[in-house]
């Protein structure tokens, strides 16, 4: 408990006190007493996270129930004790009515041992039929962490039991909102952290997938599940999981970006080196290759380390694809990554610095259109990718029935303005539309942000020194990616370190499966994934 370390309670009244002066009499807890017999059993939980129905429906018909089935059992078998049946005869003789010496020994059963409806509540878990029960250490776990996750607290003497009866306070499973999928699994991961689990052991029915949880976060006290197949998983990588998210000491974990920012290794790399995704399919894809994952509760998406550059590039559907239209798509995806970051500066190089470069009719033709447009290039291209992110952001922000007007709006009606005021030349307009184009091809939030960051790089670069600009540029690009490591891991993993089996794989086409046997060597000492018959 959080400010209960050494603090004894001797009685129901008194951890009742207790929870009221630490939630100060908050609107939402709920107390009750219920009289059982001569007992008297208190029952607290929030109205917020629990289910009312269910506690009045099961819980506490199930306490008076267990609580006259042990009294009745307790009168039938005294009553069939050969002395007690003497005993009761002669009573009836002299009283003359055998119900009233029942009702006596009911009452005098209930006053003679104070034990027995402990022992009810002790066989709570046997007898009652809910899904979780646990007693409870009242000095040394903390109430408010179940009171608050949906439990109802039974209490009894200085006993506590808590009971499972979270109400329903999730969406249910959707399709993904971010990374569609064509052919694949239509589920998605949502804010339930036992459903996230399900849809994952949904597909991985195996003994060998291991779950580990951890609470971070001193005041949400947020549970983190550890995922990861014994057999397959590299033990050393999973420790050191573990003993970042205990060092973690941080009031709130709202989301699993959190968790995210806080373990990442490489915290100066502009590119993610942890994946975030939704989706459960790939998910289980990973976990197969010898990956952790991490699902936070409350949060929708799972995070899957250690991750690579390709990772972000390429796409799981494609294993879902012919290989032969996979290796094209791979292909036009890296040309979309370069594109996206060198364009613009190529451009601004080719015409403040390196015009002969250029075949003269083109030439004529960029100066033609760029006659009488007040700006430099460099200038006239942050403006132009300005208004592009302007419009990108306002995209992400706003509903989306009006999201896509205004995303015609804005890439339609003021670009044609900004041409015909002679603000842009139109080359600009369709050079600033490619590379946003073609960064649409990356789906993680996280990427599209680094690859708009080194955009930027480039174009400094560019409008600084041309071509030479571009190549220093370029220079720095390399250093930086192969310089990053996700939990000890080369970023650029299959290309640097050369891994050519995998790099084949990875980069120029789909797997095949009747000849992909092994696993990769730098996520797992578990090679073999079957034997070739």
């Amino acid at each position: 408990m959080e400010e209960n370390n050494s603090k004894k309670f001797n009685s129901a009244k008194e951890i009742i006190d207790y929870i009221k002066n630490s939630t100060s009499n908050s609107e939402d807890m709920v107390y009750k007493e219920l009289e059982l017999g001569k007992e008297t059993v208190n029952i607290v939980y929030s109205e917020a996270t629990s289910d009312g129905n269910f506690i009045a429906d099961f819980i506490i018909r199930s306490l008076r129930y267990l609580f006259n089935e042990n009294i009745n059992e307790k009168i039938e078998k005294k009553e069939n004790d050969s002395n007690v049946i003497e005993k009761v005869n002669t009573e009836k003789k002299r009283k003359g009515n055998l119900q009233e010496k029942i009702k006596e020994k009911k009452e005098e059963d209930l006053n003679s041992n104070e034990n027995n409806f402990a022992n009810i509540l002790e066989n709570l878990d046997k007898n009652l039929g809910a899904g979780k029960i646990k007693k409870l250490d009242i000095n040394n776990e903390d109430i408010f962490y179940y009171i608050f996750s949906g439990f109802t607290c039974i209490m009894y003497d200085k006993e506590v039991f808590a009971v499972e009866s979270r109400a329903s306070l999730d969406r249910s499973i959707t399709e993904p909102a971010i990374e569609n999928t064509i052919k694949g699994p239509k589920d998605c991961f949502i804010e339930n952290y036992s459903k996230n689990i399900g849809l994952v052991r949904k597909r991985l029915r195996t003994e060998k997938l291991v779950l580990e949880e951890q609470k971070v976060g001193r005041r949400t006290k947020t549970k983190v599940g550890i995922l990861y197949i014994s057999d397959i998983a590299k033990i050393e990588l999973v420790n050191n999981i573990k003993e970042k998210l205990k060092n973690i000491d941080i009031d709130a974990i709202l989301d699993s970006n959190y968790i995210m920012e806080l373990i990442e290794n490489s915290k100066k790399s502009d590119f993610p080196t942890i994946i975030s995704t939704e989706r459960p399919d790939l998910v289980s894809f990973y976990l197969l290759q010898g990956r952790i994952a991490l699902v936070v509760e409350n949060s929708p998406f799972v995070l899957v380390i250690p991750a690579f550059i390709m990772d972000f590039v390429n796409n799981a559907e494609d294993n879902l694809q012919q290989s032969r239209s996979v290796t094209l798509t791979k292909i036009v995806r890296y040309i979309a990554f370069i594109i996206t970051i060198i364009t613009p500066a190529f451009y601004v190089a080719l015409i403040t610095f390196d015009q002969e470069t250029i075949p003269t009719q083109l030439l004529v033709s960029f100066a033609t259109q760029r006659d009488g447009v007040p700006f430099p290039a460099l200038v006239e291209a942050f403006l132009m990718i300005l208004s592009f992110e302007i419009l990108r952001e306002g995209d992400y922000r706003v509903p989306n029935a009006v999201g896509s007007t205004l995303s015609i709006v804005g890439a339609l009606i003021l670009g044609d303005a900004a041409v015909n005021a002679g603000i842009v030349s139109p080359i600009m307009i369709i050079v600033i539309a490619i590379t946003t184009i073609s960064g649409l091809m990356f789906t993680d939030i996280n990427m599209a942000n680094a690859l708009r960051l080194w955009r930027l790089i480039f174009l400094v670069f560019a409008g600084l020194a041309g071509i030479m600009g571009i190549t220093i540029a370029a220079m720095l690009f390399i250093v930086k990616i192969a310089s990053t490591k996700s939990f000890s891991k080369p970023y650029t993993y299959p290309v640097a370190p050369a891994d050519y089996t995998s790099l084949i794989k990875t980069i120029f086409q789909r797997k095949d499966y009747s000849k992909d046997t092994k696993r990769q060597k730098i996520l797992t000492n578990n090679l073999t994934k079957y034997k070739k018959v």
